[in-house]
């Protein structure tokens, strides 16, 4: 992952170098030259062709984790083919933008194929996060700790989907007859590798917040025999049913006390006993 995460970071690099390059081009070097405009430059050709590599390997990054999550293949299949379809959409509008510079003629006759990429891109971002809520969503433990979690990592995968689907969009939207398509469409890739490196490095954050919080178990939703460790320097079983059980019972665990700590158990109109 490691290699996967610094090859995408020095791709990422030769993007936002060959994007200002394109910015050099017509702020500096043609400057007060309007006929300038009317040509695109090759490099931002080549960033169409680097970025949707960029964007292409972070997405199947995220539907990998949601196969290791166990979601299974019929997931990805909102997924990963839109994705294809995106890749060849922006390899076609790097090769058109060498062999056909002039932007009045590219949105004459090839806008679809624009359209057409950034369209499968907001479907696929939008594919990725449902796919995810929907599996977190049926992975709550009834615990507050784990729900909590979840609700986080939930959140977290909306408001990424909101982000770059609306990059997505509005970028078709602006796109007749400006250049303001073209810089938005440029914040999509560190948009994207952003988003990586944010859950890469969130997981410790949302563990230490998560951890030492107080885990609340009813006993009545318990059957059979327990092992309790730590209980005279022994194992000590206690065994535990529905029919014996009149009052609400709930074991208050400490998610960071150390294995030997004693637990205790409250009981309505009766005192605190240790076990």
């Amino acid at each position: 992952m490691r290699a996967i995460i610094l090859s995408l970071w020095f791709l990422l690099t030769i993007t936002v170098a060959f994007e200002a390059h394109a910015v050099y081009h017509y702020a500096v070097t043609n400057f007060m030259n309007p006929s300038a405009l009317y040509l695109c430059t090759w490099t931002l050709g080549v960033t169409m062709v680097t970025g949707v590599i960029l964007v292409t390997t972070t997405a199947f990054i995220f539907a990998y984790k949601i196969y290791k999550l166990g979601g299974g293949m019929l997931p990805l299949v909102f997924i990963i083919p839109p994705q294809l379809v995106g890749v060849v959409g922006a390899f076609a509008i790097g090769v058109i933008i060498l062999k056909m510079p002039a932007f009045l003629e590219f949105e004459a006759h090839f806008a679809w194929v624009w359209y057409a990429y950034f369209g499968t891109q907001a479907f696929s971002d939008c594919a990725l996060s449902t796919v995810l809520c929907i599996m977190l969503a049926k992975r709550r433990t009834g615990f507050k700790r784990s729900d909590s979690l979840i609700q986080t990592i939930i959140q977290y995968s909306i408001n990424t989907c909101l982000l770059t689907s609306a990059v997505s969009i509005a970028s078709n939207a602006t796109m007749p007859f400006n250049f303001i398509h073209i810089a938005i469409a440029q914040v999509l890739p560190p948009l994207m590798f952003n988003s990586l490196l944010a859950l890469l490095n969130s997981r410790d954050v949302m563990r230490n917040i998560h951890c030492g919080q107080v885990i609340s178990i009813h006993l009545s939703r318990l059957r059979g025999s327990s092992r309790l460790p730590g209980a005279a320097g022994a194992g000590m079983a206690s065994s535990v049913d529905d029919t014996d059980i009149e009052d609400q019972r709930v074991v208050d665990i400490s998610a960071d006390a150390p294995k030997d700590a004693a637990i205790t158990i409250k009981q309505s109109g009766q005192e605190n006993k240790e076990v």
